[in-house]
């Protein structure tokens, strides 16, 4: 059925996992990696200069890096975060969450009772743009049609939908809470003229911030721990990472190589996003810790693998995961529940935590 109308009706499935070939599937807890460690940076504004020293194949042993600009200050705490990214039922932890491009399918697997969830809600050419626009605490479906610019939401709360226009062709879709109000703010990031339109949830007014140049691709965190996402941008050709931080001001570091995959989250759980990426061509994962800058680095997937990051396990620490599409099966090292692989999905669906993720 397609909804290219809108005159459609949205096909919404409910069942159990006895009733679908991708319900999920048997798993063992073997072990955890995932390496804590820290301190903390704060204090008055300073800079450093220099770049970031990273092995093209490393291990985590240490390497020096370096700030190119930038200015912290000190003293503040961290807001309790807002609703957990890609939880669609509402328990605090991650589903495990694919979308179907043919048919415009959402499924997912619900943490809170191991059931499926399935809904059709859109086409293949849509762009995907999850998170909770209603706040509610639970990931509404959502997407965004470059050839119109709407945006349509599926509420979680009782399975409506609305729409409304904003953007246009050739911009970049992102959703966070940048007006810190508990519900995501729809957001465009305009490539041609580095500019950010976000339509502000708190009063339906627009802010619009020119912050990046052309060929940065933005990335959505909240890296200052203040409990508001902060606007910001990867910049591929050179590994650098430029924030507008909405406590901390402008702060700009290189880390990272040419073909690494942008995945910035909290993996140390102090509350701020961490800096990071996945490396394909060796399955490593390197986190620039926020607490001190320092950073680790391990293995944990392989080439053709796709980095889903979330916090599966809900204890407030994002969980490196990768879905790998040769065998629809989902990897997961949880910084609490360990490891687990879970077999769920079909050939040509796409994991819905890695929508965000920048290459």
């Amino acid at each position: 059925m397609k909804l290219g109308t809108w005159n459609s009706i949205i096909a919404i499935l409910i069942v159990t996992t006895t009733s679908l070939a991708q319900s999920g599937g048997s798993f063992e807890i073997k072990k955890s990696v995932i390496a804590g460690g820290g301190g903390k940076a704060d204090g008055g504004s300073f800079s450093l200069t220099g770049t970031v020293g990273q092995p093209v194949a490393a291990t985590s042993s240490g390497g020096s890096f370096s700030v190119s600009s930038g200015f912290w200050g000190g003293g503040s705490t961290p807001e309790a975060p807002g609703s957990t990214r890609f939880d669609f039922d509402g328990d605090s932890k991650a589903d495990v969450s694919i979308f179907r491009p043919g048919p415009g399918e959402w499924w997912y697997l619900r943490s809170i009772d191991g059931g499926n969830y399935a809904a059709q809600f859109g086409a293949g050419t849509d762009v995907i743009t999850p998170a909770d626009y209603t706040g509610d605490g639970r990931t509404d479906i959502s997407f965004w049609r470059e050839s119109t610019g709407e945006w349509f939401v599926l509420r979680s709360e009782d399975q409506s939908f609305f729409s409304f226009p904003f953007g246009g062709a050739g911009d970049i879709p992102v959703a966070g809470d940048f007006d810190g109000d508990g519900k995501a703010d729809p957001t465009v990031f305009r490539p041609a003229s580095a500019t950010w339109f976000t339509l502000r949830s708190t009063d339906g007014g627009v802010t619009i911030q020119s912050f990046g140049a052309s060929g940065d691709r933005p990335t959505i965190e909240d890296f200052d721990g203040d409990g508001i996402d902060d606007i910001a941008i990867y910049r591929p050709t050179v590994s650098e990472w430029w924030q507008l931080r909405s406590t901390q001001g402008v702060v700009a570091l290189q880390f990272g190589s040419s073909g690494d995959k942008a995945v910035p989250a909290d993996y140390t759980g102090d509350g701020k996003a961490d800096i990071a990426f996945w490396r394909p061509s060796n399955g490593f994962w390197f986190v620039l810790r926020s607490e001190d800058l320092s950073f680790f680095s391990f293995p944990f997937g392989q080439t053709g693998d796709v980095p889903a990051t979330a916090d599966f396990d809900g204890d407030g620490t994002a969980d490196p995961t990768v879905f790998r599409p040769s065998s629809n099966t989902w990897f997961k090292s949880q910084s609490t529940a360990g490891f687990e692989a879970v077999a769920f999905g079909i050939a040509g669906d796409v994991a819905v935590p890695s929508t965000y993720v920048v290459e």
